[in-house]
């Protein structure tokens, strides 16, 4: 009865909202989109038979298929931890209710397993249960091998909930779950541990004797267990006092760069804006895997054949930061954009500032690619070329195109699906800062002198650097016209 009332009071929440109406064009284009990828999905799932027999002719398609299970697996991990976001409920209105806390932690938690991503790989896997594990097998065991299946969706969906809300409070252990997630690929890749073999293992395991079905659904009540412990001591008003507490006297200073005068003073904010805040946070943890994109290309022999690919991944992995917050690089301070305007604030050094934070963070990613020379001093060739372009062009354009977006950003809701801040002008920066230096290169590459192109990819960003203090002062020019305009932006929050 609780739980109906809830849903009932979530179902009006959602419907009376503002943001769904005003969203709701954007839904339906969703909602097309979606039913594109499910029609695509369900002829994968109908034809994943025949495929296996074709590659496999002589090996058990069902035992190939568990093979990837694992893997299915980990990216589904990787996916739920980028899109996924946190189930929430704003528990202050029941406080003063007959309503059990515990209860409410149930329908928290449960509330995460409605999420259509739970069950979107089903159009796969049902399809293939049908015409492939019953047509081998029987009906029963294609049955539990669904319901295998099931317990691994839900547990990744307990597990990166409970590690995405201990990423707000303890982000060392969130940092130390990726890093044991990383290391059974890179096992696997150096050949030290086959995952394919343990994953056959495993679910024909399960397949074949029924009972051990219950290891699954046993793993996954102790990680629904131990998600309803940590929202149980994380829910009361008292305790969240104490974690506010806590980050407060935690969130110091950074002394050397304090030592920088002003424009020291000004990073030091931005710095802790960003760790203080879900959105900022989010994209600090996702900064390293912008800077690892490379292994999802460096390794295959088709892409190193491709220069203007590489030009592309280059541009993405030292300037991956730099493109994602410089994109909105005014809306992250657009809760207290007045307070800034009513300031005596040096907009020079103010400027100066982003600038310095955007070209220090795409320097590191850029030193941190240096580990790609073991692909060859192609790679570093090219990817020094984006780095001095990234920061003696894209940054320019990035923040010049930053002061005609005037939307309103919420740090504390979710990066992942959030189109807060979001306009065309967004999309239309994107096609100077990575389109660009792959139409320059490309036909100097084609012709077969790439050296040619990347030196021209590098004076672009030198001649940037060059009249770096003129450009900026054009900038700021600019800012004095549209500051108001900003402003006024800024303040419409719905």
């Amino acid at each position: 009865m609780i739980f109906k009332w809830l849903i009932k009071n979530q179902w009006k929440e959602t419907f009376r909202s503002s943001i769904w109406q005003k969203n709701l064009v954007l839904n339906i284009i969703m909602g097309f989109g979606i039913l594109y990828f499910i029609v695509n999905f369900l002829l994968i799932g109908i034809f994943a038979k025949k495929l296996l027999l074709e590659i496999f002719p002589d090996e058990d398609p069902v035992l190939r298929f568990n093979s990837f299970l694992l893997y299915f697996m980990g990216m589904d991990l990787l996916l739920r931890f980028i899109m996924q976001s946190l189930p929430t409920l704003s528990i202050q209105p029941y406080l003063h209710l007959p309503v059990k806390r515990s209860n409410l932690m149930h329908y928290l938690l449960c509330k995460s397993l409605t999420s259509p991503l739970n069950y979107f790989y089903f159009v796969i896997f049902i399809p293939f249960a049908i015409n492939g594990v019953a047509y081998y097998y029987s009906t029963a065991t294609a049955i539990v091998w669904l319901l295998s299946i099931l317990m691994i969706v839900w547990f990744d969906n307990f597990l990166i909930t409970y590690f995405k809300r201990q990423m707000g409070i303890k982000p060392l252990v969130t940092l130390s779950f990726a890093v044991v997630y990383a290391s059974f690929y890179f096992l696997d890749y150096f050949k030290i541990f086959s995952i394919r073999h343990a994953s056959e293992a495993v679910f024909t395991a399960i397949m074949l004797n029924k009972a051990l079905l219950l290891i699954p659904i046993a793993i996954v009540g102790i990680v629904y267990y131990i998600n309803l412990l940590f929202l149980k001591k994380n829910a009361y008003l008292e305790e969240i006092g104490k974690n506010n507490a806590k980050k407060s006297v935690n969130a110091k200073d950074i002394g050397f760069i304090k030592q920088f005068g002003v424009i020291g003073e000004l990073l030091n904010l931005e710095i802790k804006l960003m760790l203080r805040n879900r959105r900022g946070k989010m994209l600090l943890y996702m900064t390293p895997l912008f800077v690892c994109y490379g292994f999802f290309f460096y390794p295959q022999e088709t892409y190193m054949n491709m220069g203007s690919m590489l030009v592309f991944v280059g541009i993405f992995i030292s300037g991956g930061f730099m493109l994602s917050y410089g994109n909105y690089l005014f809306s992250w301070e657009s809760a207290y954009f007045d307070l800034i305007l009513s300031n005596n604030v040096d907009y020079k050094k103010y400027f100066r500032e982003k600038f310095i934070l955007l070209a220090s963070a795409t320097a590191i990613a850029y030193v941190l690619t240096l580990f790609y020379a073991y692909y060859g001093l192609k790679i570093i060739y090219i990817n020094t070329a984006c780095f001095i372009y990234n920061i003696g062009f894209n940054i320019h354009v990035l923040i010049y195109f930053s002061l005609r977006n005037k939307k309103y950003i919420d740090l504390n809701k979710q990066a992942a699906f959030n189109n807060q801040g979001m306009s065309a002008k967004n999309i239309v920066v994107m096609l100077p800062a990575m389109v660009l230096p792959v139409l320059i290169y490309s036909p100097f590459s084609l012709f077969g002198h790439p050296f040619i192109g990347l030196s021209i990819l590098s004076s672009i960003g030198i001649l940037g650097l060059v009249f770096h203090n003129k450009i900026m002062e054009l900038i700021v020019k600019d800012f004095h016209s549209k500051k108001y305009d900003m402003a006024e932006g800024f303040r419409q929050r719905s």
